[in-house]
C-alpha cells in the first residue's frame, strides 16, 4: 500500500444477494480508497470557516462562484459513501435525507463520508445532499449491492449529481449497469481516480467505477505552483480531470474539521462545481421514459431516516446574492457538461495537452491567473 496513515478498513460483507450467473469475489469489492489523515493546522476549527472558505475551495472557485449567485440551488446532490454526520452544524440543514444500507460502526471511525460531503457542501452551500451508505460493520446486503441500491435510489429521488468516492481493482457488472442507468437518466456521475498510483505516469493504476466511460474520473493534485499531480493518484487514460485532494480541510463527525488527502477529497470538489453549474440550468426535467428501472432483482431499499436538519455555523450565503446569469448554458447530461467544462472552467496543467496523470486538466472557475 502507498502510505500506512490510513482510514479504518471496512469490514467484509457477511451477507450476499446472489444474481444468477454472475458471481460477487468479495477480493475484488468496492472499498474507500486509502487516504491520508493529517494534523489540523494552528487555528483550524469551524469557527475559522465563518470568516474564510478553505484554501482548496477557493482555488476551485468556490468563493467566486458564491459571489456570482452559482451556489447549487435547485440540485441534489448524492453521496454514496460511509454516512454522513448529518447534525454536523456546519451543513446548514442541507443533508436532506438519508437512506443507510449498511451500519455498525460509528461516524466518529467511518468520517470518510462526512468529510467528503463538507466539501461538496462548502463548494456548493445551496445544494441538498442526499446521503446514501454503503459502507459499515453491518448490513443486509454486500458493500458491492450496496452501492447498486444506493445509485438506483438516486435516480429515483432524482438526484443530478452522483459522488462516488470509492473504488475497486476489478468491474463488477451490476454496478455497470446501475452506472449505465444513472448515466441514462441524465445524472452527472463523479468519481475519485483511485489512490493507487506510484508516482509514474507511465504505469497504470485502475479503479472502478472511475475508469467507466459514464464516469468522470477524478485524480488529485497538490496546492502548490503549478498544481503538481500528487505521487498517489492513480494515472490511466481514462482520468478526465483533476482537483484539489492533499491537504484538504472539511467536515468531521461530532461537530468538528479535519483534513484528509486522497483523490477521495478531489472528487467532491468537482462534484460540488458541477452543483454550481446545475444551478443555472433547468435540472430536474428528465422525461419519465430517460428514467430506466433497476434490476429486477432489485429488493426493497434501505433504512430511510431523512429529514431536515441541523443549525447554521457556516453562514449560507446572502439573501442578496445575485441571481446566476445563466453564462453556461444548459446542461442536460453527461456530454453537454463536459462542453462547459472544457470551455469554461478547464486549466491545463503539467504536460501539455491531455495526460494521463490528470487528464484533460484543473478544473477551476477562477482564471489562470487568479
Amino acid at each position: 500500500q502507498l502510505l500506512s496513515c490510513v482510514i479504518s478498513k471496512m469490514a467484509t460483507t457477511e451477507h450476499f444477494f446472489v444474481v444468477p450467473n454472475e458471481d460477487i469475489d468479495t477480493s475484488n469489492s468496492m472499498k474507500i480508497p486509502h487516504v491520508v489523515v493529517l494534523k489540523n493546522s494552528e487555528g483550524d476549527s469551524l469557527s475559522t470557516l465563518n470568516t474564510g472558505l478553505p484554501q482548496g475551495i477557493k482555488i476551485t472557485g468556490g468563493a467566486k462562484l458564491r459571489d456570482a449567485g452559482y451556489t447549487g440551488k435547485g440540485v441534489k446532490v448524492a453521496v454514496i459513501d460511509s454516512g454522513v454526520d448529518k447534525d454536523h452544524p456546519g451543513f446548514n440543514g442541507k443533508v436532506t435525507k438519508q437512506v443507510w444500507y449498511r451500519s455498525g460502526s460509528p461516524l466518529s471511525s467511518d468520517y470518510h463520508g462526512t468529510h467528503v460531503a463538507g466539501t461538496v457542501h462548502l463548494m456548493a452551500p445551496d445544494a441538498e445532499i442526499y446521503d446514501y451508505r454503503v459502507f459499515g460493520r453491518t448490513g443486509d446486503y454486500s458493500v458491492d449491492r450496496s452501492i447498486v441500491l444506493a445509485i438506483d435510489q438516486a435516480v429515483t429521488d432524482g438526484c443530478n449529481v452522483i459522488n462516488m468516492s470509492l473504488g475497486g481493482p476489478s468491474p463488477f457488472g451490476q454496478i455497470r449497469r446501475a452506472v449505465k442507468r444513472a448515466y441514462n437518466a441524465g445524472i452527472i456521475i463523479v468519481c475519485a481516480a483511485g489512490n493507487e498510483g506510484d508516482g509514474n505516469a507511465f504505469t497504470n493504476e485502475i479503479s472502478y467505477p472511475a475508469t467507466y466511460t459514464e464516469c468522470i474520473s477524478t485524480a488529485a493534485v497538490q496546492k502548490k505552483d503549478g498544481l503538481p499531480v500528487a505521487s498517489f493518484s492513480n494515472s490511466n487514460n481514462a482520468v478526465d480531470y483533476a482537483g484539489i485532494g492533499v491537504n484538504v480541510l472539511s467536515f468531521k463527525p461530532g461537530g468538528d474539521v479535519m483534513r484528509l488527502s486522497g483523490t477521495s477529497m478531489a472528487s467532491p470538489h468537482v462534484a460540488g462545481l458541477v452543483a454550481c453549474i446545475l444551478s443555472t440550468s433547468q435540472v430536474g426535467e428528465r422525461p419519465d421514459d430517460e428514467v430506466l428501472p433497476p434490476d429486477e432483482d432489485t429488493p426493497s431499499t434501505g433504512f430511510d431516516c431523512c429529514g431536515l436538519f441541523g443549525s447554521s455555523s457556516v453562514p449560507p450565503p446572502a439573501d442578496s446574492a445575485p441571481s446566476p446569469s445563466g453564462e453556461f448554458g444548459k446542461v442536460k447530461d453527461d456530454a453537454s457538461l463536459r462542453e462547459v467544462l472544457n470551455e469554461k472552467f478547464l486549466k491545463d496543467i503539467g504536460v501539455t495537452g491531455p495526460d494521463n496523470e490528470t487528464g484533460l486538466g484543473f478544473l477551476s472557475y477562477l482564471s489562470k491567473d487568479e
